[in-house]
């Protein structure tokens, strides 16, 4: 179960693992098309120019996203963990859930933060959603942190959460919710964490699209104190580069009494 974490690291995988193979396989064929345009001697002049000129920008952005998406899922996700999880004033004895817990990222951050306490996470380990995604891969990772007695991780829709009513401290989420197309389904997610959130609870959601979506639900279910984090330099480059497709950002709120 640990091999995957070489000298005891813990590894939080690619996400969306078949559109980042996409971006690099397109954009290997682009450049190579580009480049066998631009040392041909026998094409014709506009030809040979709007070919190296199109072929290179496709090259220039498919492989250029490619890279984005690598850093993302090595680097970035976990200094946004960092900071979203410091939102949170902890006592070290919360009971947390971690809606999509994937291989661990939030689950074994917040884990870190807890004494007492646990974390629960669930998830229905879809492997579009993020590379080798299983429950062994979120228990090695938590193994490899030195967290494991402090983490339980169950696999569970986050539309039908097999919890009570009112009983966590803090609900965290990242990257999860988006992956229900319909709205109807996002909404039902988001009643589920409300739900199973106790009186003054926290709600901490990150996601790559619909932040605004959930603001306004929470705001009509009577959630308090919403609040947005982002990087907004980042979010006008991200928004710009992906057509609007991808700008990681959270929403934070508090259940009301």
């Amino acid at each position: 179960m640990a091999s995957e974490n070489i000298q005891g690291k813990p590894n939080y995988g690619i996400d969306a693992p078949g559109l980042l193979r996409f971006f690099f396989i397109a954009g290997a064929v682009a450049l190579t098309i580009f480049l066998v345009t631009l040392c041909s001697s026998t094409l014709g002049q506009l030809i040979k120019i709007t070919g190296t000129v199109v072929f290179g920008t496709a090259a220039i952005y498919l492989l250029g996203m490619g890279c984005l998406m690598l850093y993302s899922s090595k680097a970035m996700k976990l200094k946004d963990r960092e900071k979203l999880l410091d939102l949170v004033q902890w006592s070290g004895s919360e009971l947390v859930l971690d809606v999509g817990c994937g291989r661990g990222l939030m689950l074994i951050g917040a884990a870190k933060r807890l004494t007492s306490g646990k974390v629960i996470g669930i998830d229905l380990w879809q492997q579009q959603d993020q590379a080798n995604n299983n429950s062994d891969a979120a228990l090695s990772n938590a193994e490899a942190e030195g967290v494991m007695e402090r983490i339980e991780v169950k696999t569970a829709d986050m539309r039908q959460l097999p919890f009570l009513d009112d009983l966590f401290d803090v609900v965290v989420s990242s990257w999860a919710v988006h992956n229900l197309e319909a709205e109807a389904d996002r909404e039902k997610a988001l009643d589920e964490i409300i739900r199973v959130l106790k009186p003054n609870g926290m709600i901490i959601l990150s996601d790559i699209v619909y932040q605004l979506e959930y603001a306004k639900y929470f705001e009509l279910r009577g959630m308090v104190n919403i609040r947005f984090y982002n990087n907004a330099i980042r979010d006008v480059i991200l928004k710009t580069v992906t057509f609007g497709s991808f700008a990681p950002s959270a929403v934070s709120a508090y259940k009301n009494v």
